[in-house]
């Protein structure tokens, strides 16, 4: 259903494209002159929407933040039945207006750990899918604030000059030790990010404060897929341009001269399915 009687948005058309890919698990991504001014959320979240077909249990890391495009096809699993965790550092409930109207009290519903995803441990629960979408290059920049901040949940910077771009370098050997000790003997790592020359770009978010972001480029991609306990199934790219919207791209090399800086939105975008081994 869209949100009007008029032309549905473009949040309700990735939403409507990623409800479809979750029924069939064909991932229905949308390119070409369709997508242009639309963010990397039209190729990652029909992507990733595919890959959640028939998954019996999901742990989502960022969901308390998650855009509505992948809200909306999170809440779809739950109500089919499927397992689902979120795992974010900001408590959903300091964040409830952000949501749509008709996702709020669903997502009021979801299990929620409340705690930072790489020194997070499993209870005992294993997952069939481990999902991060958009959300890998957050990690190792953005902190919670206390919950009586009523400016911001994040601690972020007023004026570009306050900022560190410092990220750990084990940041994302410490993801994916916390993601193995999640999942289940072979079970899925899903990731998608902003890809392009590599390294802290700044962001401005919608509140107009300031923070880094990271941005993967080749060496970083490389990194990141070498773990031995994780076998790689899968890997996509994806290209913006101004005048001929997204377009699929054979590799990595293809995003190398990117850069989404103080953009809204990513101009690469790449995405990896990780296997755990036996």
């Amino acid at each position: 259903m869209a949100l009007s009687d008029t032309e549905p948005t473009s949040e309700q058309q990735i939403l409507d494209r990623a409800l479809e890919s979750l029924l069939t698990g064909t991932p229905l991504v949308i390119t070409g002159v369709g997508s242009l001014e639309m963010s990397e959320r039209c190729i990652e979240v029909p992507w990733a929407a595919a890959l959640l077909k028939d998954s019996k249990s999901i742990l989502d890391i960022g969901f308390s933040m998650s855009p509505p495009e992948w809200m909306g096809v999170l809440l779809r699993v739950q109500e089919l039945d499927t397992d689902l965790v979120g795992i974010d550092i900001i408590d959903p409930t300091r964040v409830k207006s952000r949501y749509r109207a008709d996702q709020v009290e669903a997502v009021m519903k979801v299990q929620v750990r409340v705690e930072d995803f790489l020194s997070a441990r499993s209870d005992g629960s294993l997952f069939e899918t481990v999902a991060c979408i958009s959300t890998l290059e957050h990690i190792g920049f953005d902190k919670a604030t206390d919950p009586t901040n009523t400016k911001s949940v994040f601690a972020r910077a007023k004026s570009i000059s306050e900022l560190n771009e410092f990220r750990d370098p084990s940041t994302d050997s410490a993801f994916l030790d916390s993601a193995y000790g999640f999942l289940e003997p072979t079970g899925r790592l899903i990731v998608s990010v902003p890809a392009g020359s590599g390294g802290p770009i700044l962001h401005q978010d919608s509140l107009g404060f300031y923070t880094h972001q990271f941005e993967y480029g080749p060496k970083q991609w490389s990194e990141l897929l070498s773990d031995p306990r994780y076998e790689v199934e899968q890997e996509q790219f994806y290209r913006y341009n101004a005048e001929s919207g997204w377009a699929e791209v054979n590799e990595f090399a293809d995003l190398a001269d990117q850069t989404s800086a103080l953009m809204p939105y990513a101009t690469g975008c790449a995405m990896v399915v990780l296997r755990k081994r036996k």
